[in-house]
Order: structure tokens, then sequence, then C-alpha cells
């Protein structure tokens, strides 16, 4: 009667500690943390999540290899977070979604996209290709559009030479201006950081009297900085588009280069041959640039 009651005891243990008797938490976490997409099931699963981060790789890519392991801990981040983030890839190579890489402009590898809204605003990342960055600039996406400065300590960490910064000056939060700015920086904020203050003299560059309204867009090529009082949006978004693209473009791994070649390479003004775009391929081994010779 004893042995029986150990054994008993000892197999309700091991029941217990079992995988499938620890519920659905324990099983999501033996999943991968990226969700795995294609053309069958890529409309559905993007019409579920009002935020999904998606990555077009192939499977030859270098550089994609590089990436995934960053991209799978920051989704596995994220969830234990419980952000509303989703993260998922879709193998561009695949002649099976190619309609896919063709409908969101894959031109190079990798190519991540943002989709809000069930996929009806897309957008693509302009953000760290490391885990913590990841998480950091999604973090961010989520967040208000604009932040808040208020004192030099705070204007100096934000505004760094590392990519373009668009600060709004107003005398008060309120009114045309003010409303425009924060329009377009919701409508730009996955390739640019927006920030806002009502005191010109906590900014690190330029003329710290202005009382405002005015734009002060930061950069750390060409002139550094440059001012708009021009608040219409569609004015808003050319001076950003116009002022934050540099004059010279390097071909490199900084992913805060990787907005000005794919919008350089999707340009139909666009002059490069394709020999060119095969010498370019030879050269950088740092950035891949999808173009058949």
């Amino acid at each position: 009667m004893a042995v029986n009651l150990v054994l008993s005891f000892a197999l309700a243990i091991l029941i217990s500690s079992s995988p499938t008797a620890v519920g659905v938490d324990a099983t999501e976490e033996l999943k991968e943390a990226v969700l795995t997409l294609d053309a069958g099931n890529f409309s559905e699963v993007v019409a579920k999540h009002p935020f999904i981060v998606v990555k077009f790789y192939a499977p030859w890519c270098g550089h994609c290899k590089q990436l995934a392991p960053e991209y799978e801990k920051a989704a596995s981040i994220l969830r234990k977070n419980e952000l509303p983030v989703v993260l998922a890839k879709v193998d561009a190579y695949n002649e099976r979604n190619k309609e896919l890489k063709d409908k969101y402009g894959v031109y190079s590898y990798p190519t991540i996209k943002i989709m809000k809204n069930g996929g009806s605003d897309v957008r693509g990342y302009g953000g760290p290709r490391e885990a913590d960055g990841i998480v950091e600039y999604l973090k961010r996406q989520v967040g208000p559009a604009s932040l808040k400065l208020e004192s030099a300590e705070e204007a100096a960490h934000s505004v760094v030479d590392k990519g373009v910064i668009l600060v709004g000056v107003f005398p008060e939060f309120a009114g045309m201006e003010y409303e425009n700015f924060m329009v377009v920086a919701e409508k730009m904020r996955a390739d640019y950081d927006f920030f806002h203050t009502s005191d010109a003299s906590i900014l690190p560059r330029g003329d710290q009297s202005v009382k405002g309204p005015i734009v002060r867009l930061f950069k750390p090529f060409d002139e550094l900085f440059v001012d708009s009082e021009d608040f219409g949006k569609d004015a808003l978004e050319k001076f950003i588009e116009v002022s934050g693209f540099p004059m010279v473009v390097t071909y490199d791994a900084d992913p805060t280069n990787h907005k000005f070649l794919e919008r350089y390479y999707s340009t139909p003004s666009s002059k490069v041959s394709k020999h060119n775009s095969c010498y370019i391929l030879f050269v950088s081994s740092k950035y891949i640039v999808n173009y058949t010779c």
C-alpha cells in the first residue's frame, strides 16, 4: 500500500512538471518568436495585428543571416514585455513570394517594413539592426510621434550626430503649426525622430533666441542644421525629404544609410545603369543591392 502511494505521488509530480501540463505559456515559449509568413498566410496574419514588422530576406544573404538571431532576440524581448508589436519574416527570394516582394518594393536584402492598422499603413524601417536597438526603436514607434524636450540635457541626449532629427519650437503647443507638425511626425516617424520644445535655448545648435513656431532639422552631414518656418503639411514633408537627404550617400552597412540607398535606387530618374549596379554589388561587400546583371 505504501509503495503504491509513493509511486502515485511520483507519477503526479512527473505529470504536473511535463510541458503539456504547464499550460499554453510554456508551449508558446518553445515556439519561434518571429512569425514565418508566405503568400498563403501573409494577408490573414497582417490583418490580425495592428502593428507588425516584416523582414523580407534571402536565404543566401550574409547580412540576413547576421540579422536573424538579433531579430529573433528582439521578438522575444518584445513578447515578454507584452508590447503590441509582432515581428515576422518572409523569404522574398522564394518564387512563391515574388508578388509580395514586388508589392512592397523589396530591392535589397534584408528589407524591413512596418505595417500598421492591418497593413493599410506601410512604412520602411529605419532603425538599428541589433536586438536592443530594434526593441528601443519599435518602442518609440508605438509611443508618441514627437517627444517633448524640457532641458539641455534631454536635448543633448536626443539630438545626436547619427541620423536626421527634427525639433519643432513652439511658443505654445497648440495651433495650426503645432498640429501640422504632429501630423507629419506621425507620417514620417519610421525614418526620422521628432521632438518639440518651447525653449530653443536648450538646443545644441542654431539660433537659441527664436520663439517659434519654427522647425529645426539636425543632421550629421552637410550644413548640420537647417530651419524652416513653412508649416504647410506638404511643405514640411518636402523640407524634411530635401534637407534631410545627404549630397553624398555612403554604401555601407550603417542602417541610417539604408533609407537613402532605397530611395536612390527607387527614384525613376536614377541614372544608375546595370553595369554600375554590378560594380557597386562587387565593390560594396557590406551592402547588397538586388540587381540582376
